[in-house]
């Protein structure tokens, strides 16, 4: 099988309902922001807790107060939800307790640590000494051997890369051309099937993982998105590069393509953002149009997206529903059919309702944006925009 069919379930009968899902951001901003405490931030929701209580990752982007201020302050902006409290003074506040934690456990990293945290203080107080910060994080990550997004500087460059998107201009060139030159050295054959991958050495092993939260689809998307900063024959290298790793490492199903979480050797058939075929969509948002044999494995990844349905493991970016969701919203702009919009609906539809029973199970909201309801919050506005963008990841 290209996807284990238990870890997905089977689709709402529920249409989106337009009014319905404005309803649901709304709830969910309010929520959210009533649970917060000044002092300690947002509560730990048992899916976060993984027996070592709140520690430094608790405040950044990926499942901390970081990425929550962003996402609860973008929103409720669009939808002119008041705020019971002052978030710009909030990520003050989390960037100190954050710089208050021994250096040894203060990770530079984007989704996890300084960076990530420095980033959205900037954005929300433009205070050029936060932004700063977030280069002196990413200078200090170079050569991370983790050569992901979640820890190494793929991610550390994202803030950067964003910032280029939305103001063009060379402020940041030279860093990420830095990153580009890191990448491109360590880009190498795994020892075992012979695939262009990265060696990532993290959490006390050595793997090369192919997909969006770990692997090198990550690490191609930063030249993807900055490909101008490429010399020419490294420009022409790396597109033939991502189309030889998608094709050694796609499984096939008929019209259906998913990919392996592990190359060298390859292994594990997840469906996830993080794992599988609906981060490689993603990932790839930046290449207008790629050549028809990519293009064509990735319309056959949104097949392989919408055939095995919403995740069981719950509604989230990361590992769930929304986080699929996007690949269908990104195969709407791609191919131009209107049906993955109206099946990205659907994912809606049936993320909402995860939310709502988690809410019934838990007793709580889950803060978190990669990890709980403000991810699924971020995905319903993304649908009702038809923008398949993803907040922290695509757009600023």
């Amino acid at each position: 099988m290209i996807y284990d069919p238990a870890e997905h379930e089977t689709l709402t009968d529920r249409a989106f309902d337009r009014d319905e899902a404005r309803r649901f951001v709304a709830d969910t901003l309010r929520l959210v922001d009533a649970s917060y405490d000044p002092e300690s931030g947002w509560p730990l929701h048992p899916e976060d807790d993984y027996g070592d209580g709140k520690g430094p990752a608790s405040l950044g982007v990926y499942c901390g107060e970081a990425g929550t201020i962003w996402a609860l302050t973008r929103l409720a902006d669009r939808y002119g939800v008041p705020l019971r409290h002052d978030y710009r003074r909030a990520i003050g506040h989390a960037e100190e307790r954050f710089e208050s934690v021994p250096f040894e456990e203060r990770a530079p990293s984007y989704s996890m640590g300084t960076a990530g945290i420095a980033f959205v203080r900037y954005l929300l107080t433009k205070d050029e000494s936060a932004l700063e910060r977030c280069i002196a994080a990413a200078e200090r990550n170079a050569g991370n051997p983790t050569r992901e997004f979640l820890w190494g500087s793929p991610g550390t460059v994202v803030p950067f890369l964003l910032l280029r998107e939305r103001d063009g201009g060379t402020r940041f060139d030279a860093l990420i051309r830095s990153v580009h030159d890191e990448l491109w050295e360590t880009w190498e054959p795994a020892e075992d099937d012979g695939g262009l991958l990265w060696l990532q050495d993290m959490y006390g092993q050595q793997r090369r993982y192919i997909g969006a939260g770990h692997g090198a689809i990550a690490n191609i998307a930063v030249f993807a998105r900055a490909s101008d900063l490429l010399a020419p024959d490294r420009r022409d290298a790396y597109a033939s590069r991502l189309r030889a790793m998608l094709e050694r490492y796609a499984m096939t199903d008929g019209t259906a393509v998913n990919w392996y979480s592990l190359g060298g050797p390859s292994s594990q058939n997840r469906l996830q953002w993080c794992h599988g075929a609906a981060g490689i969509i993603t990932s790839l948002s930046s290449l207008d149009r790629a050549d028809g044999v990519v293009e064509d494995l990735l319309r056959r990844g949104g097949t392989c997206v919408w055939d095995a349905g919403p995740l069981r493991k719950g509604p989230t970016l990361c590992h769930g529903t929304a986080g699929n969701g996007f690949a269908l919203l990104q195969s709407a702009r791609r191919t131009g059919d209107e049906v993955w919009l109206t099946r990205a609906e659907r994912f809606g539809a049936h993320a909402i309702e995860q939310v709502r029973a988690w809410r019934v199970e838990f007793g709580m909201p889950s803060a978190s944006l990669w990890t709980g309801d403000m991810g699924v919050a971020v995905y319903v506005d993304a649908v009702l925009r038809n923008d398949p963008r993803i907040l922290s990841l695509d757009v600023a």
